[in-house]
């Protein structure tokens, strides 16, 4: 399931937090034409869980904390977050939610243009990851 470096108490649960936040990201862009970069941090895990009571509680569990419910060893809590940025940037590719484009070259309008860094869009919104590339909704 998640290939984390740290043995975690709730894996599960962690990994559904993140699976809902995905499907929910999806309900708010799904109508949108809009492309996101999964290496330029439109598709970033601490962004999507900075605000989020219960991931940030279910991290925590997995860890010592201090007096003031603080994790201790910062190093290792970095560690994991880049770890489980992989998965969550995976479950967008996955979910069956997205298009994923793939760096490479794309034909739009007759024109061979080269994408140098992967993207994700709402399913069927794009059939190339340009902005111009949009399939046109009825």
């Amino acid at each position: 399931m998640l290939n984390t470096t740290k043995q975690l108490e709730n894996e599960e649960i962690i990994s559904d937090i993140l699976k809902d936040i995905v499907v929910h990201s999806f309900e708010e862009i799904k109508d949108e034409d809009v492309l996101l970069c999964l290496e330029c941090c439109d598709v970033d895990l601490e962004i999507a869980t900075s605000n989020h009571f219960a991931f940030q509680e279910a991290i925590k569990v997995n860890f010592a904390l201090d007096e003031f419910g603080d994790i201790v060893d910062l190093d290792e809590y970095r560690q994991l977050i880049c770890e489980l940025h992989h998965y969550f940037v995976e479950l967008h590719k996955e979910s069956g939610l997205f298009d994923f484009f793939p760096e490479g070259e794309y034909n739009v309008k007759g024109e061979t243009r080269n994408l140098d860094s992967d993207m994700i869009a709402p399913k069927g919104r794009f059939y190339a990851p340009f902005e111009d590339a949009v399939i046109k909704q009825p």
